[in-house]
């Protein structure tokens, strides 16, 4: 039999080993996003999450963890970027032969060793949307990605599907002179669309329940069945006044689905009151200005925030910004007056709430993933590019690996 001191010894011996796996981070500043920054910080990360963060003084190192100083600078939570195209290789992402593709899927097409990726992580960026293209109104499924470049893809998905892209005018517009030409016929194909997919999932949703025969399955549906489910969100790429209001009534008031309202450029912040009056979630850029009629310029973030709309994030819209260029973008829409917590928030925290992984990512927070930049002070100094980047406590970026 095993004497209690022997069994004492090895959960001892246990309790070592495992602390033994964690990692202290010590900054000058800790920018947790959902609490006040900490100065004097340490975050501690065990299993690629994070399991103490506070003040030096406050938080106890495990005994035997690394111990990793950075210094003078600060850490931060990694970026999440919601409108992302340049996780595949560089490969065209239209499928432009039917104007509806609810059955096609981004996933299929990433490319862990894609230079790009490992690009955007330099740039801060932890978490992206990769999405189809906007040739469709319907193009398919994008997949939420951490951003490690040169492992495998499951490494890599955080959530599959992560969205629906929907395309709102200007883009899906037809040339060919079939249906879907105008913004009338695709408005009609779009809408014939989603109430296919509302009738398909409310009839599962029926059988579920024991109220109805098992319906025929109809693969083209599947994926959209999760919209309305609401495990799936929708992002909907739209630009200007018209559309920006054409899209908050139909994925606000006609279809109950989460959505999230991307780009909102142009002319779309003369749309901002309306939009704040349905609380319409917001992914805005790439374009973070646009000159009023009077030729005055007008930040597109600060026109949203004045107006009310503050459930707010900022994309890229990579390749048309550069992915690893999203911290100037977070720079432009605070130079051009959101203010500075919006913008941070707007980069970090917002969009993670937006496509539902809040749990997962976008803040600094005990439980959740340990994906964190480390700078060298403001986080949205363009000065200032990530010292390092780490992603669930492994560190996929050094300042000088990617020139």
């Amino acid at each position: 039999m095993t004497s209690p001191a022997a069994i004492a010894c090895a959960l001892l011996a246990f309790a070592a080993a495992a602390s033994a796996q964690a990692t202290a981070h010590l900054a000058a500043r800790i920018v947790p996003v959902d609490a006040a920054p900490i100065d004097g910080g340490v975050l501690v990360e065990d299993g690629g999450r994070i399991v103490a963060l506070g003040a030096k003084k406050d938080v106890a190192i495990p005994t035997g963890a690394n111990v990793v100083d950075h210094g003078e600078a600060w850490l931060c939570p990694g970026f999440v970027d919601l409108h992302h195209h340049v996780s595949g290789g560089g490969g065209d992402i239209n499928d432009m032969v039917l104007p509806l593709n609810a059955e096609l899927r981004t996933l299929d097409v990433v490319k862990p060793s894609e230079e790009a990726v490992r690009r955007t992580a330099a740039g801060g960026v932890t978490t992206t949307l990769f999405i189809p293209g906007s040739g469709t109104n319907i193009s398919g499924f994008g997949v939420l990605l951490k951003m490690r470049w040169g492992g495998s893809l499951d490494a890599m998905v955080l959530r599959q599907p992560g969205a629906m892209k929907v395309a709102q005018g200007f883009n899906p517009e037809r040339g060919s002179g079939d249906l879907g030409a105008t913004r009338m016929g695709s408005k009609e194909l779009l809408m014939r669309q989603l109430e296919r997919g509302q009738a398909y999932e409310a009839a599962w949703r029926a059988h579920r329940d024991g109220k109805g025969a098992k319906p025929r399955f109809e693969p083209e549906l599947e994926q959209l069945r999760q919209v309305f489910a609401r495990e799936v969100p929708v992002l909907i790429h739209t630009a200007g006044l018209r559309d920006c209001i054409a899209t908050a009534r139909m994925f606000q008031d006609v279809f109950p689905v989460q959505m999230v309202l991307s780009h909102g450029c142009f002319d779309g912040w003369l749309a901002a009151e309306s939009l704040a009056r349905r609380k319409t979630p917001l992914n805005l850029g790439p374009r973070m200005f646009q000159f009023d009629p009077y030729g005055r310029m007008q930040g597109m973030c600060q026109a949203y925030w004045d107006a009310g709309c503050t459930d707010m994030s900022i994309n890229t819209d990579a390749p048309v910004v550069a992915a690893e260029e999203f911290q100037l973008q977070g720079a432009m829409a605070a130079r051009l007056g959101l203010p500075w917590n919006a913008a941070l928030m707007a980069l970090t925290l917002a969009p993670a709430r937006q496509i539902g992984v809040a749990d997962r990512v976008g803040s600094l927070t005990v439980g959740k993933d340990a994906d964190f930049q480390v700078v060298d002070g403001d986080p949205l100094d363009p000065r200032h590019a990530p010292r390092a980047v780490y992603i669930e406590g492994t560190l996929v970026h050094r300042l000088g690996d990617v020139r």
